[in-house]
């Protein structure tokens, strides 16, 4: 029971740190397009946010392996409420674009490291037989967080300031800083003890020549580029055919509630499908929604189609960390995760910038349909490739 109740504090640690995050990441884009720059401009500020995380990932879970979690989650919460401070003092009127390059790059570093140490010591505090829940339940928590932070960002922008948006993100980091402090000496704080005797020249890349982690992460990749495109496109789509801040704040909530109203059935889904169909599914799913995006411009359909979205993304987060959890080899689940959030970010850096050279230079239009293209035929190639036996039945690598 306690180790359930220890759980939970981590989930409302995460919860709070994340929706700080989504919310200066949200009031970041809109100031920036409220201040007239163009779309590519946007796509700089959301790639900074995983530039640096891109490039430490792997090593930031070797290093919280190595000195613990407390120091890299209080670097986390310092780095994520320093970075929302930053565009109060310092506005984009007055020093361009320069404070919110430095905003986004320290709250993506400091996000990482909450990221990493906290799935951690939910790993860590969790069993085989209810990790796939407590992710899960991780995975609500980040819905949650998720819907309030761009509603938060849009009421308080429409109808206070930019000021005030900006400083509410940084109370929300704040909040979740004192909470993991509050219980952070009942925690263990060493979460993946290294294995005697483990060969020191082993490769983090050597994982890629696993054909089930391989498949798994490229998955994961495909999702992640999905989730690119709606977080960046949204707004920029929204803008295009005049959208206030309120609205564009709503259809990203839709989208986020949805996410959390779909992993309430996880247990229940996961009881029917298996995770690889589930993945699949949503892979395909997404990849038709992008198809049809440009050709709505009715609000109501636009609150279907982000739901629709949502449900479907929703769906593949705890089923790819199971996945993960099951195919990695034994000692070596953290740097799993490490690689994959190394390819998350990598494509949160990338894919803005794609999404926003796309969106000035050829339109939005053409930014959903080249990502939809790219999904439905990522779809269909792990469709073929999880018929090997490999792939169908999953177990934990024994090395």
């Amino acid at each position: 029971m306690r180790q359930y109740k220890d759980v939970l504090k981590v989930i409302l640690f995460l919860g709070f740190i994340h929706c700080g995050f989504v919310s200066s990441r949200v009031t970041a884009t809109l100031y920036v397009l409220h201040n007239g720059q163009p779309a590519w401009t946007v796509g700089c500020i959301l790639s900074l946010y995983a530039f640096l995380p891109a490039l430490l990932a792997v090593h930031a879970g070797k290093w919280i392996d190595k000195i613990g979690t407390r120091i890299p989650i209080i670097a986390a919460v310092l780095m994520i409420g320093g970075a929302c401070l930053i565009p109060i003092f310092f506005s984009i009127g007055t020093f361009g674009l320069w404070p919110l390059l430095l905003m986004s790059t320290l709250a993506g570093t400091g996000f990482l490291f909450a990221q990493i140490a906290g799935q951690g010591l939910i790993g860590c505090l969790s069993t085989v037989k209810n990790r796939a829940t407590a992710f899960t339940f991780q995975a609500m928590a980040f819905s949650v967080s998720a819907s309030i932070g761009p509603l938060i960002s849009g009421y308080l922008i429409d109808h206070g300031s930019y000021t005030w948006a900006f400083g509410t993100a940084f109370g929300l980091a704040a909040i979740g800083g004192s909470i993991f402090l509050g219980f952070s000496p009942f925690l263990p704080n060493y979460v993946s003890p290294r294995r005697k005797g483990a060969s020191q020249q082993e490769g983090v890349f050597a994982l890629l020549k696993i054909p089930r982690v391989r498949n798994v992460l490229i998955g994961s990749g495909l999702v992640s580029m999905a989730w690119d495109l709606q977080q960046f496109m949204i707004p920029v789509y929204g803008t295009e055919i005049g959208l206030d801040a309120v609205a564009i704040g709503w259809l990203l909530s839709t989208f986020s509630v949805c996410t959390f109203a779909v992993r309430l059935f996880m247990p229940f889904l996961s009881r029917v499908f298996r995770e690889w169909q589930i993945i699949i599914a949503v892979i395909l799913i997404s990849g038709c929604i992008f198809m049809f995006f440009p050709f709505i411009k009715s609000l109501p359909i636009l609150f279907i189609f982000c739901g629709i979205l949502g449900m479907s993304l929703g769906a593949s987060q705890p089923n790819v960390l199971s996945l993960l959890h099951q195919v990695s080899p034994a000692g070596r689940v953290g740097e799993a995760i490490g690689l994959r959030s190394m390819f998350t970010n990598g494509s949160h850096t990338v894919f803005p910038l794609l999404f926003g050279v796309g969106g000035t230079v050829i339109g939005a239009a053409t930014a959903f349909w080249s990502l939809g293209a790219v999904m439905l035929g990522g779809g269909a190639y792990l469709r073929k490739v999880r018929k090997h036996p490999e792939l169908n039945e999953p177990e934990e690598i024994k090395v």
